[in-house]
């Protein structure tokens, strides 16, 4: 069997060729790949199997040979924004989303741009070696990160090294895009697209969890609509996965779909073939009552612990309780010793320092912050506006 994804090794790879004669994209009515023929010597020979293929792209095969057969077999379900609806991003917000949501999006946008005054970049045909590691290697701090808050696993992880060697080529190329959202020069949000023809795949989101206060997994998401809109795309496939944001922000949804082509004449091949389709169809029959006995959370559970060593270099902080007060003035300065949260010594405190400029509207580069020398467990930070006592129990 011949085992292939038809997003990495056929898009990706400019392979479609070799497996279909046509694709023709139903959400946004046009065809968007066509050749005479597929290769008939490697399907007439190979007993393939091509999973995760987007039932919106309506699949079709022509050979030589009436003995090549093409089954689909429906598995997931997954999300799309269909872009053709609006005329700009605006558009989209007004048709798409509540007013109050709308309303909150805005704050949360304002705020982020006062606070940390982010820089954003959309790195599409064109991006350094440097600026490419410095991504890289920071998306998976934060998406490791991330995953250790949750104490969950995301199998994202085990395709990190296959996708850093390709994106970078891709990028310039223009079959995929990378939005970053900076502070201070430093990544604070990531999403990795792949690109094709007028539609984007949304890949992976990772941010700095540090920053959650201002929702930015939801900001950087809205960020790469806009852009995408405002580039002339198509359509946003925002894959599958129960994720309450990809209810909220799509107009469509689709079924993913598993290709089995072969050979039906050839007795084994056939055998082979309508037995894995059986199992298949089985399975994903089965999928709603193994997520109702939540095999799936055991099975994420026991990739973790198999993939433990990933997450060895990425400890949090353990949880501190602590109480908060705001006040008026600080302590006399002679019992305060001026601190540098940048310190990794200080890593504690980075959060409740963000959420300080969240809460108060403060910039965060004025926040100054002390710890009592008298009671090491007590802090100050200090901005313009609004002077706030923290101490930890």
């Amino acid at each position: 069997m011949h085992k292939l994804n038809f997003h990495l090794d056929l898009l990706e790879k400019d392979n479609i060729s070799t497996y279909y004669t046509e694709l023709f994209n139903v959400e946004t009515n046009k065809l968007v790949h066509t050749s005479s023929l597929t290769d008939s010597s490697v399907l007439k020979n190979n007993f393939v199997y091509i999973d995760d293929v987007p039932n919106y792209l309506n699949a079709k095969i022509n050979t030589q040979s009436e003995t090549i057969k093409l089954k689909k077999i429906n598995t997931y379900q997954g999300s799309l924004i269909n872009l053709g609806k609006y005329n700009n991003f605006s558009d989209y917000l007004l048709n798409e989303i509540s007013t109050k949501e709308r309303s909150e999006i805005r704050r949360r946008q304002k705020r982020l741009d006062h606070c940390i005054k982010p820089t954003y970049k959309m790195f599409y045909g064109a991006i350094s070696e440097a600026d490419y590691n410095m991504v890289f290697n920071d998306y998976k701090q934060m998406l490791v990160r991330r995953l250790e808050q949750k104490q969950s696993y995301w199998e994202e992880l085990d395709y990190w090294e296959a996708r850093h060697k390709s994106t970078f080529q891709l990028i310039h190329q223009k079959k995929a895009c990378v939005f970053v959202i900076y502070h201070n020069k430093k990544p604070i949000a990531i999403y990795i697209n792949s690109i094709f023809g007028t539609a984007m795949f949304n890949e992976v989101v990772a941010y700095d969890i540090d920053f959650s206060r201002f929702n930015i997994g939801i900001l950087i998401f809205l960020k790469t609509i806009e852009w995408a809109i405002n580039n002339k795309f198509e359509l946003i496939d925002m894959s599958k996965g129960d994720f309450s944001y990809k209810e909220r922000f799509r107009n469509g949804t689709y079924t993913f779909q598993n290709h089995i082509i072969y050979n039906n004449k050839e007795l084994l091949m056939w055998v082979k073939a309508n037995l894995l389709i059986l199992k298949i169809s089985l399975i994903y029959k089965l999928l709603p009552w193994l997520k109702k006995m939540k095999i799936n959370t055991l099975y994420t559970n026991y990739k973790r612990i198999k993939k433990r060593h990933i997450f060895k270099d990425y400890v949090l902080e353990p949880n501190r309780d602590f109480h908060i007060e705001k006040i008026a003035k600080m302590d006399p300065l002679d019992d305060l010793k001026l601190i540098n949260i940048e310190n990794p010594a200080y890593g504690f405190l980075k959060k409740p320092s963000i959420d300080f400029a969240f809460l108060n509207v403060e910039h965060f580069d004025d926040i100054v912050v002390y710890n009592k020398e008298s009671n090491e467990n007590t802090y100050f930070f200090k901005g313009k506006n609004a002077i706030q006592k923290i101490v930890f129990k």
